[in-house]
């Protein structure tokens, strides 16, 4: 521990510096953004540092000089959106590192500005101008991030007036459009007009739309609290759907049925456990020794005197010599555990559905969810960790959270088919009027090409947008 303690400081070192590497390497690649967020890191764990931080405050510097330059640049090139979208992006910089101007960058992001007031005016102020209010919302919504920056609040405001006063003003005029047989161009109008703020006389509730449902049935394994959360699902989605108003006299009644049934089971299974086992054998080694033998032989010397003599003289020899000996040694052998235990296993299965009949020309609705969910698992007490085999006892999932997830799903399909159902109903015919086109709008979805035809006329480009008026619900 003590050592670890002394190898931290070296180690937190060694973690800033490869940081620090891989910011340069960014900034030398122009990432300047990139490169400034490593080093807030890097200046959050050493903030006394006078060094990094002075290296950040230049990587930001450099970012927003990038950003606000590609934004000129993209302008210039006519690529409006490119130029905003880098705009956006050194603005929220600008305001997250609290950075303040020099004379130059002020000068650029005023001309930026410029530009991007002159691409408003044409993306929100000219379809504004003509009547399309919904179309100017949209692309009013799409650059409200940037609108909502200081800088930008003369800007917003002349946007968001223009779009308010064209709403205004096109309600007035499809106020006049209406006649006396149209409860659903009057629905429209009536929509249209409170989406700007203003008033629109609210027309009857039209023949085809009901009143709040009933769901009555039997759905076997399901208890009372969940059978009323699923009414709750099918309750919202009626109401969100193209075939409601609170004002309707008509109550359509819709029968539940299904079941929800769970299926368990137990099997003795034998199972096996691969594991490697060393047995012992004998093999034989060549093995040399080396042997220092000592013999005695005559040699030669001379005396004193100068006379030469013969002396014995003890000398040693060495040699070495090969024998075979018997060792013991150990191979890996592949062995398996048999063991019994129990196979555990569950299986749900749920089946829903509802029906009901809305329009009489055609059969009744009907919305279907099946499915299943199973788990399974071994339980024994066996134990041999040779084998890494050890106790198991299974624990399943409880399937109420599932089947909560179904119940919700179930809703999900019913509110799908609802629309698909109201289009089939009232969108189909290849030619329609002008409330024919304002009932098919009612299902909140794309309008097909005939309705779309039929309220352009007045509404223009607005019209692909009046859908949206009804999916709100």
């Amino acid at each position: 521990m003590v050592r670890l303690l002394r190898l931290l400081p070296f180690l937190l070192l060694c973690a800033c510096t490869s940081l620090r590497g891989r910011a340069d390497d960014l900034a030398r690649k122009g990432q300047f953004v990139e490169a400034a967020a490593i080093y807030d890191d890097l200046v959050r764990k050493s903030p006394y540092e006078t060094e990094l931080v002075s290296a950040r405050d230049d990587l930001r510097w450099k970012a927003l000089e990038q950003l606000l330059g590609n934004a000129r640049r993209y302008r210039l090139e006519g690529r409006d959106e490119d130029a905003e979208a880098d705009l956006l992006t050194f603005l929220n910089h600008r305001v997250q590192w609290n950075s303040h101007l020099n004379g130059a960058l002020e000068s650029s992001l005023l001309e930026e500005m410029g530009g991007t007031h002159q691409h408003l005016r044409t993306l929100i102020g000219a379809p504004a101008q003509n009547g399309h209010a919904l179309t100017a919302e949209e692309s009013l919504i799409r650059k409200r991030p940037l609108l909502a920056h200081r800088e930008m609040v003369v800007i917003q405001r002349e946007m968001e007036n223009a779009v308010l006063q064209s709403g205004k003003d096109a309600c007035q005029r499809l106020r006049t459009v209406s006649t006396e047989d149209t409860p659903h161009w009057k629905e429209l109008v009536f929509r249209y007009c409170a989406h700007w703020r203003e008033y629109a006389p609210q027309p009857p509730a039209a023949p085809e739309l009901f009143g709040p449902a009933s769901f009555e049935g039997d759905i076997s394994g399901l208890d009372e609290a969940q059978v009323n959360r699923l009414r709750e699902h099918l309750t919202r989605a009626f109401e969100s759907s193209p075939w409601f108003s609170p004002n309707a006299t008509p109550r359509p009644d819709f029968t539940l049925a299904g079941r929800f049934s769970t299926q368990r089971d137990s099997q003795s299974v034998e199972l096996t456990a691969p594991y490697t086992e060393q047995v012992p054998y004998t093999d034989h080694e060549d093995r040399t020794e080396t042997i220092t033998e000592p013999y005695t032989e005559e040699e030669e010397y001379t005396d004193e005197k100068g006379e030469t003599k013969k002396r014995t003289v003890t000398k040693t020899r060495t040699y070495t010599r090969t024998f075979t000996v018997e060792v013991t040694k150990y191979r890996d052998v592949a062995r398996t555990f048999e063991y019994h235990a129990l196979r555990l296993s569950v299986d749900h299965r749920v089946a829903l559905s509802s029906s009901g009949m809305l329009d009489a020309r055609r059969g009744p609705l009907t919305a279907v969810l099946q499915d299943q969910f199973s788990e399974s698992g071994y339980e024994h007490d066996v134990s041999f960790s040779d084998a890494n085999v050890s106790p198991q006892h299974v624990s399943f999932t409880p399937p109420h959270a599932w089947l909560e997830q179904r119940i919700a799903q179930l809703g999900r399909v019913f509110s799908q088919r609802l629309v698909e159902h109201w289009r089939e109903s009232y969108c189909a015919p290849p030619t329609l009027t002008l409330d024919d086109a304002a009932r098919c709008a009612r299902a909140g979805a794309a309008l097909p090409t005939p309705a779309y035809r039929v309220l352009s006329e007045v509404l223009g480009d607005d019209a692909a947008r009046v859908p949206q008026l009804f999916a709100s619900d």
